[in-house]
C-alpha cells in the first residue's frame, strides 16, 4: 500500500472507528463494509460509513459521507459528498451531488449536478439537471435539462424539463411546466404547468400557474398573471393586474397596469395605464392612452396622445398631445401635435395638422387639414388656416389655384351640371376668367373677329332684300323668318350668340329698310294727295266763280 494512503487510512480509522480496506486497481475505500465489498471497479474513492455499495462495477467515482452512494452498482464517474448524497444511485453516471440528501433518490439519472441540502432529492431518472441551493429541485423526479439556482428554487418540479430558475423561490411550485426561464426572487413562484415562459425580476410572474409563452421582465411585472398566454411585459409592474388576458405587449413602467383582457400593445411609461377591458389597442408614447378604460381598436402614437380617450373605439391619433375631444367618440383620424384638443363630441372626424380641431360642441364626418385649421359644422371639409390650396401647382397664389396639364383647359369638371342641365335663374351675370386665369364676376360682352361677321352689309346697295310678299310666302311655308333657325334647330344645335345677334340685327335692319320703303311710299301718297287737294281746291274756286256769274 502507498505510504501516503496508509497514513490517511490510519487517521480515518482512528477518527471514525472504521476498518481499513485498500484494494487493487487504485481504489481507495474507507467504510464499514470492511471485506464485504465483494466487487469494486477501478479508481473509486469511498469514504464514510456505508459509503458506496457492496458491489460496485463502475469506475472513477468519489463518494464521501454517511450512506452516500450506498446503492451504487455500475454508476461511474460520480462525485457524491454529504450524508445520504446519491444514496439510491445505482447505474446513474457522471453526477455531482454535494450536500445532505442531495440527489438522494437518483437511480439512473446522469449528468446531474445537485449542490445544497436536499437539492434534487427526489430525482430518480432525470438527467442533465443542475440544482444549486438548499432544496432546489427537491421534488424533481424525471425532469431533465433543468437549471435551478437558489433556495427552494424549482422545489415542486417533478417532470418539467428545459427550465432555468434563478433566485430564491423562483419557480417553486412548478411541476410539469417546461421550457421556462425564471430569474429573480419568487419569479414564476406559483407556476405549475405553464411552459415556455421567461420571467426576469423580483416577483415577476409569480402568480402564473398555467400561462404559456409569456415573457415578463422587470420587478413585479405580470405579477397577477395566472392563465394568460403569449404576453410580453417589460418594465416595473408592467401588466400588473392582468390575470387571464393574452397576446398583450406592454413595454414601460406600469404600462397596461390595470388591463385584464388581451390583444393590446402598449409601449411607453404608463401607456394604457387605466385600460381595463379595452382590446386590440396600440399605444406608443409616454402615458399614451393613459385614461382609456374600455375603448378598443384604437391606435394612439405620441407622448400623452389620446390621454382623454376613455371609451372611444376605432380611433387613430398620432402626435404629441393629440386628442379626440371628450374621449368617447369613435372612428376619428387625428394626426398632428395637439390636434383634436377641446371638449367637442362626435364621431368619424378627420383632423390632420398641428392644432387642427373643432370649433363646435358636436361634429360628425367633419374634416380639417392644415396647421391650425378648424371646422365648425358636420359633413364639411376645411383646407388650411388662411392658406391657399393648389391643385396641379406647388405655388398657389389664390385660395384655390388650379393648373391643368393642358393649355386652354380648366382642369375642372362638374359631372352632374352639364350643358343639358336646366337653368335655375335668368341673369346676365356669370363667372369668367381674365388674362391671368383669375376667376371673376362678369357680364355679357359679345365680340367679332372681323367686320364680315356683322350685318352692315344689309345696307349695301347690292343686298338682296326680299320683298314682303316673298317673306310672307316663306313664313307661310316654314313657320319662321328666312335665315333664322327654327325651334327644332335650336333644340338640336343650340345657338352661336354672335351669329344669332348678327342675324337678329340683320332682320332689324331689314325691317328698317322696309320701314324706309313704306315711308317713301307714304310720302309719295301724301304728295299725290296734296296735288289732288290743290286741284280740287282750284276746281271749287272755278265752280264758285261760274255760279256767281249767273
Amino acid at each position: 500500500m502507498n505510504k501516503r494512503y496508509f497514513s490517511q487510512s490510519l487517521l480515518l480509522s482512528a477518527l471514525y472507528g472504521l476498518p481499513i480496506c485498500a484494494l487493487a486497481q487504485a481504489n481507495y475505500v474507507v467504510n464499514n463494509f470492511g471485506g464485504n465489498n465483494t466487487t469494486l471497479g477501478t479508481f473509486n474513492t469511498l469514504l464514510g460509513p456505508s459509503a458506496g455499495g457492496t458491489t460496485i462495477t463502475g469506475d472513477r467515482s468519489t463518494i464521501v459521507g454517511y450512506n452516500a452512494g450506498r446503492s451504487m452498482t455500475s454508476g461511474a464517474r460520480n462525485s457524491f459528498y454529504g450524508v445520504d448524497a446519491g444514496q439510491q444511485n445505482n447505474t446513474g453516471s457522471d453526477n455531482v451531488f454535494i450536500g445532505h440528501e442531495a440527489g438522494r433518490q437518483n437511480t439512473t439519472g446522469y449528468y446531474n449536478t445537485f449542490i445544497g441540502r436536499g437539492a434534487g432529492l427526489s430525482t430518480n431518472t432525470g438527467y442533465n439537471n443542475t440544482f444549486l441551493g438548499g432544496l432546489a429541485g427537491r421534488s424533481n423526479t424525471t425532469g431533465t435539462s433543468n437549471v435551478f439556482i437558489g433556495y427552494f428554487t424549482g422545489y415542486t418540479n417533478t417532470s418539467g424539463s428545459q427550465n432555468a430558475f434563478v433566485g430564491n423561490g423562483a419557480g417553486e411550485y412548478n411541476t410539469t411546466g417546461s421550457g421556462n426561464t425564471f430569474t429573480g426572487y419568487a419569479a414564476g413562484f406559483k407556476n405549475t404547468i405553464g411552459s415556455n415562459n421567461a420571467f426576469v425580476g423580483y416577483g415577476t410572474g409569480q402568480s402564473n400557474t398555467t400561462g404559456n409563452f409569456n415573457t415578463f421582465m422587470g420587478s413585479g411585472t405580470g405579477i397577477s398573471n395566472t392563465t394568460g398566454v403569449k404576453n410580453t411585459y417589460m418594465g416595473f409592474q408592467a401588466g400588473y393586474f392582468n390575470s387571464t388576458g393574452s397576446q398583450n405587449t406592454f413595454v414601460g413602467h406600469n404600462a397596461g397596469n390595470y388591463t385584464t383582457v388581451g390583444n393590446n400593445t402598449f409601449v411607453g411609461y404608463r401607456s394604457g395605464y387605466n385600460n381595463t377591458t379595452g382590446q386590440n389597442n396600440t399605444f406608443f408614447g409616454i402615458q399614451a392612452g393613459y385614461n382609456n378604460t374600455t375603448g378598443s381598436n384604437n391606435i394612439l402614437i405620441g407622448p400623452n396622445s389620446g390621454s382623454a380617450v376613455t371609451t372611444g373605439n376605432d380611433n387613430v391619433l398620432i402626435g404629441g398631445e393629440a386628442q379626440a375631444g371628450d374621449g368617447v367618440g369613435a372612428h376619428h383620424v387625428i394626426i398632428g401635435g395637439e390636434a383634436g384638443g377641446g371638449l367637442w363630441a362626435g364621431n368619424s372626424n378627420t383632423f390632420i395638422g398641428h392644432q387642427t380641431g373643432a370649433e363646435s360642441a358636436e361634429l360628425h364626418h367633419a374634416t380639417a387639414i392644415g396647421a391650425g385649421a378648424k371646422v365648425l359644422i358636420s359633413n364639411a371639409v376645411v383646407l388650411g388656416n388662411h392658406a391657399n390650396v393648389g391643385i396641379g401647382t406647388s405655388a398657389p397664389t389664390a385660395r384655390l389655384h388650379v393648373r391643368s396639364e393642358q393649355a386652354n383647359e380648366s382642369g375642372m369638371r362638374f359631372e352632374n351640371l352639364t350643358s343639358q342641365s336646366p337653368a335655375q335663374v335668368q341673369t346676365d351675370q356669370f363667372l369668367t376668367v381674365n388674362e391671368h386665369g383669375d376667376v371673376m364676376k362678369g357680364h355679357y360682352q359679345l365680340r367679332i373677329n372681323n367686320a364680315n361677321e356683322w350685318s352692315d352689309n344689309v345696307f349695301s346697295s347690292t343686298y338682296p332684300l326680299r320683298s314682303l310678299p316673298a317673306v310672307s310666302a316663306y313664313i307661310d311655308q316654314y313657320g319662321h323668318l328666312p335665315d333664322v333657325p327654327s325651334a327644332g334647330q335650336m333644340v338640336k344645335e343650340g345657338v352661336d350668340l354672335v351669329k344669332m345677334n348678327a342675324t337678329l340685327l340683320a332682320k332689324i335692319e331689314e325691317l328698317t329698310l322696309y320701314s324706309i320703303q313704306l315711308e317713301k311710299s307714304n310720302q309719295r301718297l301724301d304728295d299725290h294727295d296734296k296735288q289732288q287737294q290743290t286741284r280740287i281746291d282750284t276746281l271749287e274756286k272755278l265752280v264758285k266763280q261760274l255760279l256767281e256769274k249767273k
